[in-house]
């Protein structure tokens, strides 16, 4: 009888060992916690993009307003913004995009603001640098009519900002 007890005993220790060595003694939830923030450790510059899917011409000025949002806040922490170079993506990194995705109905007043950071990254296999995104957040601004639907949209691209610079300052 205390033969299989032994025997399971024996299996049930392998086996944790095992999943221990492969990294699997932490909890799910712990690896899953890990801080976004940390990808974007000494970084002091940003080049800033504010994109609109499906881009009509009344939307520059909201895209123009954005930006220079953006570039307050970052001067005020202390972050360098610089102009981006639409035709040289690579050269332009670490990138700051500021992407608004419509939801316009009848009636239907919403939007999706999505910020996320693109940086060279270099994969040892080919030694080539790639855009990679290193941060991305979402938030959805919802409004009455154009106008408030802008004010909304506006109000959650400075969240998104003042979250990733307090974030940020958290890391260094």
């Amino acid at each position: 009888m205390r033969l299989p007890a032994l025997v399971l005993a024996a299996l049930l220790t392998l086996t944790t060992g095992s999943l221990q060595s492969q990294g699997f003694d932490e909890p799910a939830k712990g690896r899953l916690a890990e801080n976004p923030f940390s990808k974007l450790r000494g970084i002091s510059y940003f080049f800033i993009d504010v994109i609109t899917v499906d881009p009509r011409p009344e939307d520059g000025d909201l895209r123009q307003e954005i930006r220079d949002g953006i570039e307050l806040e970052m001067r005020r922490a202390g972050i360098t913004p610089k102009e981006y170079n639409g035709t040289n993506p690579e050269g332009s990194t670490p990138l700051l995009t500021v992407e608004i995705r419509f939801d316009r109905g009848l009636g239907r007043y919403a939007a999706d603001v999505t910020l996320f950071i693109r940086d060279n990254a270099t994969i040892a296999r080919n030694r080539e640098p790639v855009l990679a995104q290193t941060y991305v957040q979402t938030k959805k601004a919802v409004g009455s009519s154009d106008a408030t639907l802008t004010k909304e949209i506006k109000g959650r691209s400075r969240e998104l900002v003042s979250e990733l610079i307090e974030g940020m300052k958290k890391v260094k």
